[in-house]
């Protein structure tokens, strides 16, 4: 396969004073997504790592980015919904803590897995945040610290337990990185990396659980199970009986999970002879939190009333609306549905260009994984598991903001980075089940 980077194999494979600084800059703006008050320093590292890029890189090959296209149509209309936005100052805000940056990582993330230094970057920037998640939620739990208090406690454990990110962000942050290491556990030849992934998996079950989040475990089954019908299917080997197992083993996991979670949430004993899952399930104010919204969003429906997540409650000052609290106390502040979320801001035409943006990428991954080999292959189904988990995890809540949405779109980048990347290095490939032939 030819590269669609060619000038990178030879006039920027040195490795250059600025390509160090990128990978370093890189792997620390990894390592402190999971962490709260850190606002001020992720937007320095987004800064320097977008520096660094054009310094080491030029202009030349970000028009050779898969999806280039669709994310200057989606950016473009974003930038233009600010216009007609009735808070446009929050919505350049959203524009571009929201859009522009994670834009920027995604071109910075598939350029660096042309080389070595990049795709260890990666890897130790993850597995740093993964280590400072769990320190920090720990260290809330052990000392009952407020995280969400505006200064930290006296003291290493209160400064720890200051800085663990919200319930919801750990789970994302979870949803998000555990699909590169189902990948790497049931695919990678070489026995010390499936072990070193069943170990990090386990890690990020004892942050979900400490989350007590429900639909990570839904988001985690999906994306698993589309990970491998995609990988089946590319690699012409789905096997209907090991998908149906699959799935029946997920469903019993997953619901033994839900019930465990749902027993840790209930603020009392439950019954032993009734689902505490079933009645949570029941009782959730999420699709009366919809069918308000719903109302809301027939106002305007094809524009909506500008970008950000808290603009359509603030101008439509839901925070004083008493019916809506009844319903939940989180009910006013947005739709808790990503789709809903952005008919509310930017209108059906907006979700539409959106919608075509996410197609049009696993579109062109998919494409290009057909022409290469089984490593190829699998880093594309992993690509579609990531967005499979976003949108699962997102369809009772809108988090793929702030840091959130800078790493879904970094690790969807570097996915797409290792589907594209071919020729040099093959000896240094994270997967390799079977040699790509030459072409």
């Amino acid at each position: 396969m030819q590269s669609i980077l060619p000038a990178l194999d030879r006039r920027t494979a040195d490795d250059t004073v600025a390509l160090r600084m990128l990978c370093v800059a890189f792997a620390v703006l990894l390592a402190i997504l999971p962490l709260a008050h850190v606002t001020a320093l992720r937007n320095v590292l987004v800064g320097v790592t977008a520096g660094l890029a054009l310094l080491q890189f030029r202009l030349g090959p970000w028009r050779g980015v898969p999806g280039f296209v669709p994310w200057l149509v989606w950016l473009g209309f974003a930038a233009a919904s600010v216009a007609w936005s009735a808070l446009p100052y929050i919505s350049f805000q959203s524009f571009r803590t929201d859009q522009l940056y994670p834009f920027v990582i995604f071109l910075v993330s598939f350029v660096l897995m042309r080389f070595l230094g990049g795709r260890l970057a990666a890897v130790i920037g993850t597995a740093a945040g993964t280590l400072m998640c769990l320190t920090t939620m720990l260290a809330a739990l052990v000392s009952g610290y407020d995280p969400k208090a505006d200064e930290p406690v006296a003291g290493t454990l209160g400064w720890l337990a200051w800085k663990a990110g919200d319930v919801t962000d750990s789970s994302t942050y979870v949803t998000f990185m555990a699909v590169p290491l189902f990948l790497i556990l049931t695919t990678s030849r070489r026995p010390w990396r499936r072990w070193a992934a069943a170990v990090w998996l386990v890690v990020f079950g004892a942050i979900g659980f400490m989350s007590e989040s429900r639909t990570l475990v839904a988001s985690l089954f999906v994306s698993f199970a589309g990970f491998l019908i995609v990988l089946g299917i590319l690699r012409g080997r789905l096997h209907l009986k090991s998908v149906v197992t699959i799935v029946l083993l997920g469903v019993l996991v997953s619901a033994a999970s839900l019930e465990v979670i749902s027993r840790a949430r209930l603020p009392g004993p439950h019954p032993n002879d009734r689902s505490a899952a079933l009645q949570m399930i029941m009782s959730d104010p999420r699709p009366a939190i919809w069918e308000a919204y719903l109302g809301l969003a027939g106002r305007t429906p094809w524009f909506g009333v500008g970008l950000g997540r808290s603009v359509p409650s603030r101008v439509y000052h839901l925070q004083d609306d008493g019916d809506l609290r009844q319903i939940d106390v989180h009910a006013p502040t947005h739709a808790h549905n990503v789709f809903l979320d952005l008919v509310l801001q930017i209108g059906l035409v907006g979700l539409a260009i959106w919608i075509w943006l996410h197609v049009e990428i696993l579109r062109l991954t998919l494409k290009r994984a057909r022409q290469g080999g089984d490593r190829e292959k699998a880093w594309a189904a992993a690509a579609v598991a990531l967005v499979l988990a976003m949108l699962v995890k997102n369809s009772t809540n809108d988090l793929i903001v702030y840091g959130n949405a800078i790493l879904f779109w970094a690790l969807l980048g570097t996915m797409l980075g290792l589907v594209w990347r071919d020729g040099d290095g093959r000896g240094d490939t994270v997967l390799l089940s079977t040699p790509t032939p030459k072409k």
